[in-house]
C-alpha cells in the first residue's frame, strides 16, 4: 500500500471509501467482493451522503494544524510559514484517523440525484471520484471524465467490474495522499528529509515495506526517520542520519564528555544514536549510552545515508495507538446504510 510512487510519502494511513447507491442489495454485496481491508462506508441516499461528507465525512487531517504563519511579513508580497513536522507523526494517536474519506464510489442512476450531479456538489477536490454506470450512460461518463468531474468510470455489467473497482480505489487512495501531502513533501525535501525523494533510499524503503508490510507511515523529526505500523499496530522505526547529522551528534557528545566507544561509533557511522530520554543528544546522565546505539547500514544516494530499522519503540508509546484491524472490527457494527426518507 505504500509502494508505487517515486517519493516516500510524508504520511500515509488506511482511509475510508464512501459507496453511494440507492440499491441496498448492491451496497451489501460490494464489500463482500472487495479486499476486506478496504473500509467502505455505504449510503443508499445521495443527499445523506453529501451531508455526511460536508460535515464529519471528510476530516481535516492533512495539513491541519501543521502550518504556522507569522503576523509580520517580510514584505507585502512575502509570507513566512513554519511547518510543525513533529505534529505529523502524532496523527497515529488519533483513533479516528481511518475515518478520513479519500475515495467516493457513486452510482450514476439514482432517483434523488444522478451520480455526476452528486460529484459536482462535492466540495473536497482531494477526494477521488469513481462513477458506476450502465451501458447507456457511456457518453455521460466520458464527458464527466474529460471535464474532470470524475476520475474513473466503471460499468456495473463489466465481468471485471469488482477487480477494476478495487484497483481504482487503491490508485486514488495513493493519489489522495500525494495531493494532501504535496506541500509538506516539498518543504521537507529542502531540509533533513531529502531522503524521501532520493531514488537510492526509496529502494531501501521498499525493501523494508516488502518485509514488514506496514499500512501506515509517518515522518518523525527527532530523530529523523519514518515510523511504520502494520495492521495490528506493531511498529518499526526507520532511523535515518547523514554524515552531517552524525558529526553534530559527535561534537555535542564530545563536548559533554561522552565515552570513547560512543565517539568512535559516531565517527565511523557504524551505529546510529537515539537519545530519546535526553532531547535527542547524548547526556552524561545516560547510564548506558550503548543501549541507545543501533547498528547502521550505509546507502549512497544524492548523499551518504545511514539507516537502522528499530523495533524498540518505547519512546513513541505505541501501546496507546488503535490499530487498523481493531478499528475495522468496531466499524462492522456501525456500517448500516442510512436510508432515504
Amino acid at each position: 500500500m505504500l509502494a508505487g510512487s517515486a517519493a516516500i510519502p510524508p504520511f500515509y494511513f488506511p482511509t475510508t471509501t464512501v459507496l453511494v447507491d440507492d440499491h441496498e442489495e448492491y451496497l451489501d454485496v460490494v464489500p463482500l467482493m472487495l479486499d476486506p481491508m478496504l473500509h467502505l462506508r455505504p449510503f443508499s441516499s445521495p443527499r445523506m451522503a453529501l451531508a455526511a461528507l460536508g460535515s464529519a465525512g471528510s476530516r481535516p487531517v492533512p495539513g491541519g494544524g501543521w502550518l504556522y504563519r507569522w503576523k509580520d511579513r517580510p514584505s507585502q508580497t512575502q509570507e513566512l510559514v513554519a511547518l510543525d513536522v513533529d505534529s505529523i507523526h502524532r496523527i497515529v494517536y488519533d483513533p479516528e484517523r481511518f475515518s478520513e474519506v479519500s475515495v467516493l464510489v457513486v452510482d450514476y442512476f439514482m432517483p434523488e440525484m444522478d451520480g455526476v450531479t452528486f460529484c459536482k456538489r462535492l466540495n473536497n477536490p482531494l477526494i477521488g471520484k469513481i462513477l458506476l454506470t450502465g451501458r447507456a450512460e457511456d457518453s455521460v461518463a466520458i464527458e464527466a471524465f474529460n471535464s474532470g468531474v470524475i476520475d474513473r468510470f466503471i460499468r456495473k455489467s463489466d465481468p471485471q467490474a469488482m477487480a477494476k473497482l478495487q484497483i481504482a480505489i487503491r490508485e486514488l487512495q495513493q493519489r489522495y495522499f500525494e495531493r494532501a501531502g504535496a506541500f509538506v513533501a516539498e518543504a521537507l525535501a529542502m531540509g533533513r528529509f531529502a531522503f524521501l525523494r532520493d531514488p537510492a533510499f526509496r529502494a531501501v524503503f521498499d525493501s523494508v515495506v516488502a518485509t514488514f508490510q506496514p499500512i501506515e507511515s509517518y515522518v518523525v523529526c527527532n530523530p529523523t526517520g519514518v515510523l511504520m505500523l502494520d495492521a495490528w499496530g506493531v511498529g518499526r522505526f526507520l532511523l535515518v542520519q547523514t554524515d552531517d547529522d552524525l558529526r553534530e551528534q559527535h561534537d555535542i557528545a564530545e563536548d559533554r564528555g561522552a565515552p570513547d566507544t560512543l565517539l568512535r561509533a559516531l565517527r565511523s557511522g557504524s551505529a546510529l544514536p537515539w537519545f530519546w530520554s535526553s532531547g535527542g543528544y547524548y547526556s552524561p546522565q545516560i547510564a548506558d549510552p550503548a543501549a541507545n546505539l543501533f547498528p547502521a547500514t550505509p546507502v549512497q544516494g544524492e548523499t551518504c545515508y545511514y539507516f537502522s530499522l528499530i523495533d524498540h519503540l518505547e519512546p513513541l508509546q505505541l501501546a496507546h495507538v488503535k490499530s487498523y484491524r481493531s478499528w475495522l472490527r468496531e466499524q462492522d457494527s456501525l456500517d448500516v446504510p442510512p436510508r432515504a426518507g
